[in-house]
């Protein structure tokens, strides 16, 4: 194969030391004489998702550098092993931001499982001679596309980066190292990783502190455990945070005191992480009282998961007078927590939630009311409840727990023609779950349905659930199905440019959002979300999904994470990294984002590369702070220079 030939030169040429001096330098001469591609062509072969593009691969060998940069970026958009060759010849380009746009395509394209070991080797070579060798403006994107790639180069190199004498360097390849665990390059790091990564916890740059210390945030490592204690007392904010969410990772092996120091910082964000990490160690005895009264509602939220967690009957004292609280947030967990430590005891209680006037503080007692005596009859009742999120609360619960709804009541809701895409998702899980026979007829019955028709994500769901129930039940298979659903075709409609840097402000019932666009890194998605805004399409839409620590989420027309803007838009992956404030599309799979949005809390390194950004919050992050599951936006507009 071409690209697996050219790929393996470029791996030869970097072992040398002179490899980046003598690197070839395509000049005019070296060119294919051709049309210049327009920058509509390009866009048009992206979002076509074109795997094999004669014209892509022309633009690559533009005249002009921007150009050559947007045929690399729509590369690495489309995710095709077909551009190898055109990558690996755009490291060696004369002009720097193409050179970084190629890096970045390779690295995106080695994230997905479409490259044999073969070539996954070869780009892992050529990246990790980029990352030792390469000029110091270009190495640090060298080292992030490694650890999207893995390889057999890829870990040595990037524990051998991280004692480079640029911070930038160091503070990318802590993360690259994070990202080979998190993408399944490697089962897991070596001591002599471990062991550098922990050093730079001590690091002067707080930018590399908090990365190394994030590369241990999600998944337990014990050798780490004393550095991680020693780095929950760091002067720098995120190091302190990641640090206090790596220690949670390690359940009742964390260190106790240390957290409960922790709960007493004199940031919010570490507190409520503090708290919720001794909820998972098992040490609810350290969460001290003020913290179910804290000035923050994620603090109070936390406070009562951990409670609840703990499943004490001595912390019901701590939980039940958050059933009282203000804020939904807080109430819909302290919701939970009365079920985990009263038990039966919480039923009265939770059977007057139902009626709480938040739709989330009543979905959560819905979902409390699984399982206890007496709750049944309450979740059959929240089966007719005219709002689908609350149906769906009530149906997921009643479907886990009770052994009385059948699999003939489920299938009738799979059957049932009118039912909303919320509930039949929900029954769609159930089923998938419990796996019977019995339901192969009323899923083929829900492939009718016009819901389903409409939501590709929920077609796709229904006939992966049939497969799933083929194979446990072979015996009553009549051959194999025809392949699956081809997704519907939902393209966008034609946007005009917001402009540059357009900003929207979101009014919002805790204040204003002000959101930068990146129009030139995601210009669909700001095209699109500035079309939206400009019709109203936002006014009055709520925020369904806050998880502390993480997002907010909203944007959705039906208030449930289940609808959209009546059209999909392809990805548009970009270098922008998840810091604090970031905006980014959320979206059901490969290329399917609509109207949703999220807006981080944190920096989210384990989300470049994987999803959309496209803005930014320039002003009211102390808005998105506040910010609850039911909350509405009152009004969206552009705001004029």
């Amino acid at each position: 194969m071409r690209h697996s030939l050219c790929l393996g030169i470029l791996a030869t040429l970097l072992c040398c030391d002179t490899a980046w001096a003598g690197a070839p330098v395509r000049r005019a001469k070296d060119r294919p004489a051709a049309r210049e591609v327009s920058l509509k062509d390009i866009r048009a072969e992206e979002a076509g998702r074109v795997r094999d593009s004669a014209i892509l691969r022309r633009a690559a060998y533009s005249r002009d550098a921007k150009t050559r940069a947007e045929a690399f970026r729509a590369m690495g958009r489309v995710q095709s092993p077909a551009y190898l060759r055109s990558l690996a010849v755009g490291l060696y380009d004369r002009d720097r931001s193409v050179r970084a746009e190629a890096v970045f395509a390779l690295g995106q394209t080695a994230m997905t499982d479409s490259l044999g070991d073969g070539d996954r080797d070869k780009v892992s070579s050529s990246l990790a001679g980029l990352a030792r060798k390469a000029p110091a403006s270009l190495r640090p994107e060298a080292a992030a596309a490694l650890g999207k790639t893995g390889g057999r180069a890829a870990e040595r190199t990037l524990a051998g980066l991280l004692a480079s004498a640029d911070s930038r360097l160091r503070g990318e390849a802590a993360l690259a190292l994070f990202r080979l665990k998190f993408l399944k390059r490697v089962p897991d790091h070596s001591t002599a990783t471990v062991s550098a990564l922990t050093a730079l916890f001590k690091d002067a740059e707080p930018g590399v502190r908090w990365r190394a210390v994030y590369a241990f945030s999600r998944w337990p490592e014990p050798r780490a455990a004393g550095g991680l204690a020693a780095a929950a007392g760091d002067e720098d904010l995120w190091t302190r945070f990641f640090a206090v969410r790596a220690l949670g990772q390690l359940g009742e092996a964390a260190p106790a005191e240390v957290l409960g120091q922790a709960s007493k910082d004199g940031h919010p964000l570490v507190r409520a992480e503090a708290v919720k990490a001794l909820g998972i160690a098992g040490r609810p005895d350290l969460i001290a009282p003020t913290l179910f009264t804290d000035d923050s509602l994620h603090v109070r939220a936390a406070a009562a998961e951990a409670a609840g967690a703990s499943g004490k009957l001595e912390m019901a004292g701590r939980v039940t007078p958050l059933l009282s609280e203000g804020s939904p947030m807080v109430r819909a967990s302290a919701v939970e927590a009365a079920a985990k430590v009263l038990k039966d005891a919480a039923v009265p209680l939770l059977s007057k939630e139902r009626t709480h006037p938040n739709w989330w503080v009543r979905s959560k007692a819905y979902l409390a009311l699984g399982g206890l005596a007496g709750g049944e009859a309450m979740l059959r009742e929240g089966l007719k409840d005219s709002d689908p999120r609350i149906a769906a609360a009530a149906l997921e619960a009643v479907a886990r727990s009770t052994a009385s709804f059948s699999d003939v009541d489920l299938a009738v809701v799979l059957a049932d023609p009118k039912a909303p895409l919320e509930v039949l998702g929900t029954a769609v899980d159930a089923a998938g779950a419990r796996k019977s026979a019995a339901f192969i007829e009323p899923l083929e019955e829900a492939l009718k349905n016009p819901a389903v028709a409409e939501f590709d994500e929920l077609r796709q769901q229904v006939y992966e659930t049939l497969e799933a129930v083929d194979r446990a039940h072979p015996e009553g298979r009549s051959g194999p199905r025809s392949g699956k659903l081809a997704p519907r075709s939902r393209q966008h409609p034609p946007f005009s440019s917001p402009g540059a840097d357009a900003v929207v402000v979101l009014e919002t019932e805790k204040g204003e959002i002000e959101l930068t666009l990146a129009g030139s890194d995601a210009p669909a998605h700001a095209a699109s979300f500035a079309s939206l805004v400009s019709s109203g399409a936002y006014d009055g839409t709520t925020w369904h999904r806050v998880v502390s620590g993480f997002v907010i989420q909203g944007g959705d027309p039906r208030g449930s994470g289940w609808g959209d803007a009546g059209y999909t838009l392809p990805d548009e992956i970009n270098p922008l990294a998840f810091d604090r404030g970031t905006v980014g599309m959320p979206n059901a799979g490969k290329d399917t984002g609509g109207s949703q949005l999220f807006i981080t809390h944190v920096p989210a390194p384990h989300l470049d590369g994987r999803y959309t950004v496209f803005g930014r919050v320039t002003r009211g992050m102390e808005v998105v702070d506040r910010i609850e599951p039911g909350d509405r936006i009152t009004r969206a507009y552009l705001k004029t220079p």
